[in-house]
């Protein structure tokens, strides 16, 4: 056999084999689209804070795994400052956020506090307490502080209540703080009329409003008034603009929009919800700086 008659038969063969080229019909592979990689500032929250901005990437877990962000934002619900330092010693190249909190004793070059002005939150708490007074409580224009002497926390929380109603009664109800004390003590000041139970903060907090609540009244603490994720928020967008702070305690109060109505007990009337909201943007207008 020729050369020429070789090819014609090897090309035969090639067509066969491949079930005849006209009917053979082309394919394209479907290629992953490639993970688009995280961008922003790289921002690890620990504990119940919700931190949105744009220009942040956003992560929760543990205090372990975030550490692996540039800023570190920890609750001071979820974790104890001792942790907290210890991990800002062992990874100085991250910046650490102490959320609801002093680093008072802890003080560390990547180390911040961010404390809320608890003195607004009793004011806060006062207003709303007046409120339910007048408007939800019956014939008692009693109210009460209940927990640990707290000298300031309860004034605070008094002119709150007379910046609503000059004739509100405000009772402070010391006690041990223990849970059996402060719920003893709320049991006490509603037995003396009180319609609302004001208590600052843990257990004794829970033992108190609980004692409130079986006498069917009202009872506050001083987080309901209390924005962490707010002021978290805004160490966020300053970290964004390169500023990141340390060694310091950093304060937000009503202008900075930290203080406000979290949340109100459920026995609350929806008519006096309304009032206290209104009154809270109220108060943070007044303490805003103009211009």
């Amino acid at each position: 056999m020729n050369a020429r008659a070789v090819l014609f038969v090897v090309l035969v063969a090639a067509a066969a084999g491949c079930g005849g080229a006209r009917d053979a019909t082309p394919t394209v592979a479907r290629v992953p689209a490639p993970v688009q990689p995280r961008t922003g500032l790289q921002v690890g929250v620990v504990g119940p804070l919700d931190v949105r901005a744009q220009g942040a990437t956003v992560t929760h877990g543990s205090l372990d795994s975030a550490s692996a962000s540039r800023l570190v934002l920890v609750s001071a619900d979820s974790t104890d400052l001792a942790s907290v330092s210890a991990a800002a010693a062992t990874h100085p190249d991250a910046h650490y956020a102490f959320v609801g909190g002093t680093t008072r004793g802890e003080r560390r070059p990547n180390l911040a506090g961010v404390v809320l002005r608890d003195d607004q939150a009793a004011f806060l708490g006062g207003v709303v307490a007046a409120l339910v007074a007048t408007g939800d409580g019956g014939t008692s224009r009693r109210v009460a502080w209940v927990g640990p002497q707290e000298t300031p926390l309860a004034l605070a929380f008094g002119r709150g209540a007379h910046s609503i109603d000059a004739s509100i009664e405000v009772l402070r109800a010391w006690s041990r703080n223990t849970p059996a004390a402060c719920k003893e003590a709320a049991l006490g000041a509603t037995g003396r009329g009180a319609v609302v139970v004001m208590v600052h903060e843990g257990r004794c907090a829970d033992a108190a409003i609980s004692g409130s609540h079986q006498s069917n009244h009202v009872g506050l603490r001083l987080s309901d008034f209390e924005l962490p994720s707010v002021a978290a928020t805004q160490i966020v967008r300053e970290a964004i603009a390169g500023v990141f702070h340390g060694g310091e305690d950093l304060v937000f109060g009503e202008a900075s929009g930290a203080i406000g109505v979290n949340r109100l007990d459920a026995r609350i009337s929806a008519t006096t919800a309304i009032a206290a909201r209104t009154a809270a943007q109220d108060v943070a207008s007044k303490l805003r700086p103009s211009g």
